[in-house]
């Protein structure tokens, strides 16, 4: 008998040859008619010789082999080699049609249960990358040539240079916000000249690095996140450790020293422009611009100013840590990209919030 070919005798026939989408149709009807000639008789298939089977040739041995017959009139595949034999499925045809088994529910507490577990893992996580960061800012403070210097200034141009009118922006409207709401209520009390000493300290201490921090995090923690969430996913991150480079040093320590350098300097920026814009409205309060320049330099000094750029370090610190950290711990596909950028976004701006809030009690006095 020639390949690609089925013969028939009683109630056997064989398949030999390569059974593949071009010659299996006539194979199969040919299967199917013996089959229907004789629905009780028992119907032996010899697979001996088949040599290769694609897609098509399994499912028409998972067909034979799955086949509803009467009791003693099954279909039996004899001879099919173990290669072979391993590509059809071994499911039941009832299980492949019934419906698919339901979740089971999860009550509340166990959702606060999985929650507060994940939280944990991450915040263990978070605590080792926190300390592979102290301890690579530690060898670039004791060897010279760790730090990747060329590629901390372009970050840092990235990062803080191009950020400059967007944080300008911000400054100057939380300044004259600020004198404009206070203004209003301090002129029925005749104390228009202590709206100095709030926008000072709101701006030195709170506002200006507090707003700083939350444009940084929207537009550089994210970008940290995706960059190197974008690498992880091409396998970059994998090529560096193949190099016996270490991801920390190389990616993550040029972008932690550039935010703690940048952030800072974005704050003087939004804190000059704040108080600026401060001046102007209290000039509508007959507030000259000298008069607000003496009343400043008394209602605020150097403590409030080292105090919010030391927040700002903070911030900048914190921030990088998290959107690096997020990159490094992306998934596979685009869409993970997208979430490592979104929840560094997220992250930072609560860690913000809630590390401002720490600065604020512990420095209270």
């Amino acid at each position: 008998m020639s390949d690609d070919s089925i013969k028939t005798e009683d109630l056997s026939f064989a398949l030999e040859g390569r059974l593949t989408a071009s010659n299996i149709g006539p194979i199969w009807a040919e299967a199917a008619q013996t089959l229907e000639r004789n629905p009780d008789r028992r119907v032996v298939v010899d697979a001996s010789r088949l040599d290769y089977v694609d897609n098509t040739g399994i499912a028409l041995l998972f067909d034979l082999k799955r086949r509803r017959r009467p009791k003693g009139a099954e279909i039996e595949i004899q001879g099919l080699a173990p290669n072979l034999a391993t590509l059809v499925p071994d499911d039941d045809p009832e299980d492949l049609s019934g419906a698919a088994p339901q979740a089971p529910s999860v009550g509340l507490f166990e959702q606060i249960g999985r929650a507060t577990e994940q939280q944990i893992t991450y915040t263990q996580r978070m605590l080792a990358f926190l300390g592979d960061c102290g301890a690579a800012f530690l060898l670039a403070t004791r060897r010279r040539g760790v730090v990747r210097w060329s590629e901390t200034l372009s970050v840092a141009t990235e990062a803080g240079a191009n950020a400059v009118p967007i944080v300008l922006l911000i400054g100057f409207l939380m300044g004259v916000i600020i004198a404009f709401e206070i203004g209003l209520v301090a002129r029925q009390f005749g104390a228009v000249i202590f709206v100095v000493d709030g926008v000072g300290v709101a701006m030195l201490r709170e506002l200006g690095p507090l707003m700083t921090a939350i444009v940084f995090a929207g537009r550089t923690g994210a970008a940290f996140a995706a960059q190197i969430g974008t690498q992880k996913v091409n396998e970059e991150i994998n090529a560096i450790l193949t190099f016996g480079l270490d991801p920390i040093h190389f990616l993550v320590l040029p972008r932690l020293l550039a935010a703690v350098l940048v952030v800072p300097l974005l704050t003087v920026f939004a804190d000059v422009v704040g108080l600026f814009g401060g001046a102007l409205v209290l000039v509508s309060f007959d507030i000259g611009f000298v008069q607000f320049y003496n009343h400043l330099l008394g209602a605020v000094g150097m403590n409030d100013l080292l105090v919010g750029l030391l927040k700002a370090a903070v911030f900048g610190f914190a921030i990088a840590a998290i959107g690096c950290e997020r990159g490094l711990s992306t998934g596979a596909g685009a869409t993970s990209v997208g979430l490592s950028a979104t929840s560094a976004v997220v992250t930072s701006i609560v860690w913000v919030v809630v590390l401002d809030g720490l600065f604020t009690v512990l420095l209270s006095g």
